[in-house]
């Protein structure tokens, strides 16, 4: 019996950040799988782990501790990633959960998530607020005036 498509929903969470002189945005991702959070609540996704999964075959470090350090919230072993023909498997040595997930609909999530951070990136730029957390690198087409 073949094991039924599981779904995965990647979010992008933008919050305002602010000090007595400063204000800032952090964004971050939350991943849910089957409607529930794979990892605690004090938990992070490791964007750069995520992002190197969809490309090749091998054992990421995708949740971690908000220390970043993965052990230290029980992450003891990586997720192994395996590529098949036009999905992506998860297995989880730490509870034994295997996920099998459709690639084009998660590449297609984060291509609207960089979408979504150039948006708040040229928006707050223009207004001068920083723009920090998941794709500070994404470039911005500068705004003509």
């Amino acid at each position: 019996m073949e094991k039924p498509i599981d779904i995965i929903y990647i979010e992008l969470i933008v919050v305002a950040n602010q000090t007595e002189s400063d204000i800032w945005l952090s964004g971050s991702l939350e991943i849910t799988i089957n409607e529930k959070k794979p990892y605690g609540e004090s938990d992070i996704i490791d964007p750069d782990a995520l992002l190197e999964s969809l490309e090749s075959d091998g054992e990421y470090f995708i949740f971690s501790c908000c220390c970043g350090l993965p052990k230290c919230s029980g992450w003891i072993h990586p997720i192994k990633v395996i590529h098949l023909e036009n999905q992506i498997k998860w297995i989880n040595p730490n509870d034994n959960k295997i996920w099998l997930f459709d690639k084009n609909k998660i590449e297609e999530q984060i291509k609207t998530i960089n979408e979504e951070v150039k948006i708040f990136k040229k928006y707050f730029n223009e207004k001068e607020i920083e723009y920090v957390g998941y794709g500070f690198n994404l470039q911005v087409e500068p705004t003509v005036s």
